[in-house]
């Protein structure tokens, strides 16, 4: 129900095949990107205090991610 809590939402979300299928998905489409932040741009903690130096700070670790891959793929087919 729309009116109950996240937690909840998701619960519900998860028991179905759909959702459970969806979830799985995610783990191979989201969860190597957050590794490779970490692994390769050691981004395993941040430099700067509070959620907004934090958040721009990921923001720019991820664009430094795009920008190589961009350039690495438009590298190989010019």
């Amino acid at each position: 129900p729309p009116d109950s809590t996240k937690l909840a939402q998701m619960k519900a979300l998860l028991a179905t095949p759909d959702g459970h299928r969806a979830y799985t998905r995610r783990g191979a489409v989201v969860e190597p990107v957050n590794g490779h932040l970490k692994d390769r741009r050691r981004l395993r903690q941040f430099s700067r205090r509070g959620l907004a130096a934090a958040k721009g700070e990921l923001h720019l670790a991820a664009a430094v991610t795009n920008l190589a891959r961009l350039f690495t793929m438009t590298a190989v087919t010019a």
